[in-house]
């Protein structure tokens, strides 16, 4: 009978050896989800501060293209406050003049200088035109030169028109008219 019980005593000292065996395998296998969750926060972290770095040099880059862009559109204005002013000396001296020959006299009529209202007057025309003909071609405007367009682009923003209809009768496109009138301001 002693040797049942002896049995049956190693039996269970080596049940419970086994048990003990698998509850380590099971811990060792099961993974603990604590550090992935403070991995998963340290790698969030670093992307937030890439992200905070890139915003930072995108503003920083931004800055700089818009002080270019400002400092070429002083350029450009300048530029054109001469060649206006060197417009309006020309038409001063041909009007000076009182002797014109007739090569100079035809091109003094080939000179056109267009003015706000003579725009304005060539825009609706043009509209009056459309709205008779009634072609497919109805809503484009006049090819205007530079000048007279971003003129024509700013006065026309400034009386409170959208930019796609301000692009849709000077026929150009919506982000140059968007540009001109920010520029205009």
């Amino acid at each position: 009978m002693a040797v049942f019980f002896t049995c049956i005593i190693f039996v269970g000292i080596g049940l419970i050896i086994f048990a003990l065996i698998l509850m380590l395998y099971e811990k060792k296998r099961l993974h603990d989800y604590r550090v992935d969750i403070k991995e998963r926060k340290d790698e969030l972290i670093r992307v937030i501060e890439d992200a905070e770095e890139l915003i930072s040099e995108m503003n920083r880059f931004s800055d700089f293209a818009v002080t270019r862009i400002e400092e070429k559109n002083n350029v450009l204005l300048d530029t054109i406050a001469e060649a206006d002013l060197k417009i309006q000396r020309l038409d001063a001296l041909i009007m000076e003049e009182t002797v014109i020959n007739e090569p100079e006299a035809a091109l003094a009529a080939a000179y056109v200088a267009y003015d706000e209202a003579s725009i304005t007057k060539i825009l609706e025309e043009d509209q009056a035109n459309t709205d008779d003909k009634k072609s497919v071609h109805s809503g484009k405007g006049k090819v205007l030169t530079f000048d007279l367009k971003r003129r024509e682009i700013i006065k026309l923003a400034k009386a409170g028109m959208e930019s796609t209809e301000i692009a849709r009768v000077l026929n150009c496109g919506k982000g140059e008219i968007e540009l001109i009138a920010r520029m205009g301001r």
